[in-house]
């Protein structure tokens, strides 16, 4: 019987990367794997540059419309680490030209102002396999050419450089058993064994979405199973790598292998009522 799903992988290195957490500022603390809107959001910037955006706005409507015409067609996006995660904190230097007008700003030039401060980001470095899992109906090439363009995950420095990509295969392995990608708690009956953390990531959706109000980002996140351990740890970093889980599902959602790109990763989805709740 084929699986409801196509799900396709894109491996990809980063050399410094920083997904920062919504309710940190100034000292921005960072997801060690990027979260699920994160992930929409790379692959939707890729769909723009593949086929063009939306025709006819701009602005936050451009981006709700590009977001919702991948969400449409999307199941799940997780990511798991493929080696070590390495994080450290690097200062940056940003001109405060979003909070003044350009008239301002150059004012502040002229007479030899202080326009910038300095911000502390954590960043990570390692290599990610970013899992996407449309429903079926969707076209393998079309995605393809999209993960091929993906450049850069979270903010405006993180870029990343592709390894491969491709289709993958799917198999299912039952409703108890190990994940090793996060996933939403509200999605398991119990966990337990394993090494673990608990943490509030945004949804797919946020992607759409401008969240200006701590409601609204609320409204569109959950508690996630993140299977992360600490490998080590220094004056200036900490080490993570990629764990296992082991999970009961909840009602009306599955554990699959998902192997593709040289990579296997156990991802949790959703079946019967769910299922056919995202497919409408």
């Amino acid at each position: 019987m084929r699986p409801p799903y196509r799900a396709f992988v894109a491996l990809v290195r980063a050399a410094a990367y920083s997904v920062r957490q919504p309710q940190t500022y100034q000292v921005g603390t960072a997801f060690p794997v990027p979260q699920p809107s994160t992930l929409v959001g790379s692959l939707a910037c890729a769909a723009a540059l593949a086929e063009g955006g939306p025709a006819g706005v701009s602005g936050d409507k451009y981006v709700e419309q590009l977001a919702k015409s991948i969400l449409g067609m999307l199941v799940r996006a997780t990511a798991k680490p493929v080696t070590p995660l390495a994080s450290s904190s690097v200062t940056l230097s940003r001109v405060r030209a979003l909070e003044e007008s350009s008239e301002k700003v150059r004012e502040n030039i002229e007479k030899g102002r202080r326009i910038s401060d300095a911000m502390v980001r954590e960043y990570y470095s390692g290599r990610l396999a970013l899992i996407y899992v449309f429903k079926d109906v969707v076209e393998a090439p079309r995605v393809l050419s999209w993960l091929y363009l993906i450049g850069r995950i979270g903010d405006t420095e993180s870029l990343v450089s592709l390894e491969s990509v491709g289709e993958a295969s799917l198999e299912p392995l039952g409703s108890e058993g190990y994940v090793d990608t996060y996933t939403p708690l509200e999605w398991v009956e119990s966990y337990g064994e394993g090494a673990f953390s608990l943490a509030r990531l945004c949804g797919e959706e946020l992607c759409a979405w401008v969240v200006r109000k701590r409601e609204d980002y609320e409204e569109h996140s959950a508690i996630y199973i993140v299977p992360l351990a600490e490998k080590g740890s220094g004056r200036e970093r900490r080490i993570l790598e990629a764990s296992k889980v082991h999970v009961r599902t909840a009602r009306d959602y599955k554990i699959w292998k998902v192997k593709g790109a040289g990579v296997e990763a156990n991802v949790v989805l959703p079946e019967g009522e769910r299922y056919e709740q995202s497919v409408r």
